[in-house]
């Protein structure tokens, strides 16, 4: 006991009930501030430093409210995510924030395997003994990151427009594209907030 509070359950959901406030799983707060912000989204793409989410949102009409009709998270790896792009800018020796600019700015791209770190940094070290530049290494890095998430995380499931895309990744203007073009989206399908 704490100060007359029995402890049980997960460290946020104690620190919930000390500060009297409710306790929300990342993919119900995730819903809920993107139904709040852009209430037509129907499926959300998330891409953080450490992990991947796919929300498939359902709006009730007759309540008003969002709910979660389907998702998915990535397991452990964190091939696909934030921590491996910055790992690989930095043994390219690129800031993480520069890669976005660097993989718009060309047209071609070097065939990186995105479902592994270990085959993706080989697949980016053969390319670059082949002749690919920095800046074609890093779109295949992030078009791999993107076929990553599409074959891993969403597998196959439903994606209904507009889409938002958040987490970390989402300021990348590389992988930004690379899931537009993967997903045929238009501008307006894909809402990065």
């Amino acid at each position: 006991d704490i100060e007359g509070v029995r402890v049980c359950g997960s460290g946020s959901d104690l620190v919930g009930r000390l500060l009297g406030a409710h306790f929300e799983n990342e993919f119900r707060a995730l819903a809920r501030g993107v139904a709040a912000l852009h209430p037509e989204t129907r499926t959300v793409f998330e891409i953080g430093g450490q992990s991947s989410r796919y929300l498939r949102l359902e709006r009730d009409e007759s309540s008003g409210t969002t709910g979660i009709a389907d998702y998915e998270q990535s397991g452990d790896c964190a091939a696909g995510t934030g921590s491996f792009l910055d790992q690989q800018a930095g043994r390219l020796r690129f800031d993480v924030e520069d890669i976005g600019r660097l993989a718009t700015e060309t047209e071609r791209s070097a065939k990186i395997a995105g479902r592994c770190s270990v085959f993706a940094k080989s697949d980016m070290i053969h390319a670059q003994q082949k002749g690919y530049t920095p800046a074609e290494v890093l779109k295949g890095l992030c078009e791999a990151i993107a076929r990553n998430f599409k074959s891993s995380i969403v597998k196959g499931k439903k994606v209904e427009k507009p889409v938002v895309f958040a987490g970390g990744l989402a300021r990348n203007a590389g992988v930004v594209e690379a899931l537009r073009d993967l997903f045929r989206m238009g501008h307006g399908d894909l809402i990065v907030p």
